[in-house]
């Protein structure tokens, strides 16, 4: 079904060398159940470096600072609550080094991505209760 009004898109794909962010058409970028807010948010946790300590507090305070729209730690908890129903984003609550909770947040572009590290996340722990 084409949208009303007809019209053509035309695209110009940049192809940097470092520096960009992949992500697939059917999970994200042309599931059209997922709002753009929950893509765009998504893009933003994918192009974090591994165990950046992103949080949605960090999040709404640096785009607030940077002088943009300044989404809201709820619509980023919005968006985050919409990623986790569509099996990309997931929170695991472990004990760390000190014997404290910490809160790690799993993301991935494809649900099966998000499986395979959720899998990876657990193994550490398994090995630690099984020597004990």
């Amino acid at each position: 079904m084409s949208p009303p009004g007809g019209g053509q898109l035309r695209t110009y794909r940049s192809k940097p060398k470092t520096g960009w962010t992949p992500i697939g058409n059917r999970d994200v970028s042309q599931n059209y159940t997922l709002s753009l807010k929950a893509k765009g948010l998504l893009l933003t946790l994918l192009s974090q470096p591994d165990g950046s300590g992103m949080t949605s507090e960090r999040l709404a305070y640096l785009h607030k600072s940077a002088g943009g729209k300044g989404e809201g730690e709820h619509a980023i908890r919005e968006g985050m609550k919409e990623l986790r129903a569509a099996g990309l984003v997931q929170q695991v609550r472990a004990k760390g080094d000190r014997g404290r909770w910490v809160m790690t947040t799993a993301v991935s572009d494809t649900p099966e991505g998000l499986l395979l590290l959720l899998s990876s996340l657990r193994r550490p722990q398994e090995s630690e209760s099984s020597e004990n």
